[in-house]
């Protein structure tokens, strides 16, 4: 059971603002433990949390309350003797089929995912197996082998390409109820999968040989992935709105669409934006903005996403601070749990201007800006706000467009909070290098580290296809670059190699889970790795022994393949469960 937590929610999203009226598109490592996010002023006022333990920790079988995760069956010690056959149209034969026939020397299928050496969270979604097949063929088997079981987990099945996320790919979902016992029954434990490909006449007899087996492995964390993640979308009305889903859910849902939020001007403002979870979880900070992109009508609002009361006007927020924020134009809000109370509800963001700019939410007058002292670039933006209240890190550069960075150069620098006041700015070593542009700062939930993105040069930042995702201590140090950036080597023949791939816009889930010695942590990031639309993405960071392990990347399979689903933002929001749709 838990021995600690640190419900330490609205990490903000900080992202730029999508244009409107249509989606814009676009190695393992290690690194010393983190230090410190930096000690600054204290809040105004008091919070009753244990900011002195941020993360969850479990010893021996880990156990969990709901909400952070499920009930599972009794483990299991084998998998069924019998094989699995998916798909009517599969000759009950085909096992001897792939048994009997003599084998090809080549064409062995692509495994797109798992990749090798892939990290899941306890609670994630049931294993989506996808893998490319050069030849098309149409009859797959696949096998799961786990040491100690008698038996391998036989499968075969026609496929399916609908919800493939690359083209000519097939994929499988295991099913619901071996999932549950396989997740109950072998984490930290290496589970190795084969997968064959051929091709059968209609009237099931052998066209084409049985390929070579392709190989790939996936590892069951001993932890679940707290939190839910709400993500920026374009609706039906190509109207920017949010949607979202937790951890294991199968399907998305609605949360916020523009029509919903009262705090708006319904002449003007009719898109959503960047957004941010408030603190509390029950509601959201998002930036409004005309559908046709045009003028400086852009500015920041909040609405309750709770069902009944989705798009209300929270009750702490002023009238006139929310003309104040109307002031900002367009910067992404941020907040911290420590400056979220009766006379400190603060939302952090960049003016128009480039000036880091605070304003009390339930206040009409306060309002104010941090100083930055050493900081000699004219614009300050992209701010993310530390979760114990002390520090912002922000992006410093010299052009800004709606609030985010417009082109660099730019680098992270970090300021204390300094209640409201600010201070001496420093770059943060690692995330500001004079050869690439940082950018996007996110917090991990324990203030140890950062995640941000970048790309080599100076150019446009906007949906930029060069950028990746990196991490680096929060109080600096050398920054690794997560395996998550690549894709399988068998895809690199088709033309997806990072940088190229878009990779962007990194969050971290809401707390770290420690479990047997290791701590572990959760990012999700968009990425063009499709080669169409842009789809969310997770990946794993372990930390043991003062050593971040990364991990490949994991599609999450829920969202709709036909949407371009940018910005995702992981918090432990209070939005209802998702019916299962797959």
């Amino acid at each position: 059971m838990f021995s600690k937590i640190h419900f330490s929610r609205g990490l903000a999203c900080l992202f730029f603002s999508f244009g409107c009226a249509q989606a814009r598109v676009g190695t393992s490592g290690s690194a010393g433990a983190a230090g410190g996010a930096g000690a600054g002023g204290g809040s105004g006022g008091s919070l009753s949390v244990n900011l002195d333990a941020p993360i969850i920790n479990i010893t021996g079988t880990p156990s969990y309350d709901a909400p952070l995760g499920p009930d599972l069956p009794p483990p299991i010690t084998d998998f069924p003797a019998d094989p699995i056959l998916n798909g009517a149209s599969l000759p009950a034969n085909v096992p001897d089929l792939f048994a009997n026939t003599p084998a090809r020397t080549n064409g062995a299928p692509c495994i797109v995912s798992p990749e090798v050496g892939t990290l899941v969270p306890r609670n994630w979604l049931r294993p989506r197996f996808e893998f490319y097949v050069p030849a098309q063929e149409n009859t797959f088997e696949i096998i799961l082998t786990v040491a100690g079981f008698a038996h391998p987990l036989r499968i075969y099945t026609a496929g399916d390409s609908t919800h493939a996320w690359h083209n000519q790919d097939q994929t499988y979902a295991l099913r619901s109820d071996l999932w549950d016992q396989l997740r109950a029954s072998v984490t930290d434990q290496t589970i190795t999968v084969q997968v064959r490909a051929m091709t059968l006449t209609a009237s099931g007899t052998v066209q084409l040989q049985p390929s070579p087996p392709s190989t790939s492995t996936f590892t069951i964390a001993p932890v679940d992935a707290p939190g839910k993640i709400v993500y920026w979308s374009l609706s039906d009305t190509g109207l920017g709105s949010l949607k979202g889903f937790g951890i294991g859910e199968e399907g998305v849902a609605s949360v916020l669409v523009p029509s919903q939020v009262q705090a708006s001007d319904p002449a003007v403002d009719n898109c959503i934006g960047c957004h941010s979870a408030t603190p509390d979880g029950l509601g959201v900070g998002m930036v409004l903005a005309p559908s046709n992109n045009a003028g400086d009508a852009f500015f920041e609002s909040l609405a309750d996403i709770r069902p009944g009361t989705v798009g209300t006007t929270p009750s702490y927020l002023n009238p006139g601070a929310l003309a104040n924020l109307r002031q900002l134009k367009g910067g992404t809000p941020a907040y911290s749990l420590s400056h979220w109370l009766d006379g400190d509800y603060i939302s952090l963001s960049s003016s128009e201007a480039g000036a880091l700019t605070w304003v009390q939410l339930d206040s009409p007058t306060a309002m104010g800006t941090l100083a930055r002292t050493g900081d000699t670039n004219a614009i300050a933006t992209e701010p993310t706000f530390s979760h114990d209240g002390r520090t912002v890190v922000y992006v410093s550069g010299t052009s800004i467009y709606d609030g985010r960075l417009a082109n660099g150069p730019a680098d992270l620098y970090s300021v204390s909070y300094n209640n409201r006041q600010g201070g001496a700015a420093t770059p943060v070593a690692g995330a500001s290098s004079p050869d690439n542009t940082e950018y996007y700062p996110a917090f991990s939930p324990d203030d140890a580290y950062i995640a941000f993105s970048s790309y080599s040069g100076n150019g446009n930042s906007y949906s930029n296809n060069q950028s990746e995702v990196f991490v680096v201590p929060a109080g600096g140090g050398t920054a690794i670059r997560p395996a998550a950036n690549d894709v399988p080597a068998c895809l690199n023949n088709a033309g997806l190699r990072s940088p190229g791939l878009g990779n962007d816009w990194a969050k971290w889930s809401p707390h770290a889970v420690s479990a047997n010695g290791k701590t572990y942590y959760w990012l999700t990031f968009s990425s063009s790795r499709s080669g169409q639309q842009a789809q969310l993405f997770v990946t794993g960071l372990v930390l043991q022994g003062g050593k971040l392990t990364t991990y490949p990347a994991v599609y999450l399979w829920n969202q709709p393949l036909n949407e371009s689903n940018h910005t995702p933002c992981w918090d432990d929001w209070q939005i209802p469960p998702v019916p299962i749709v797959y």
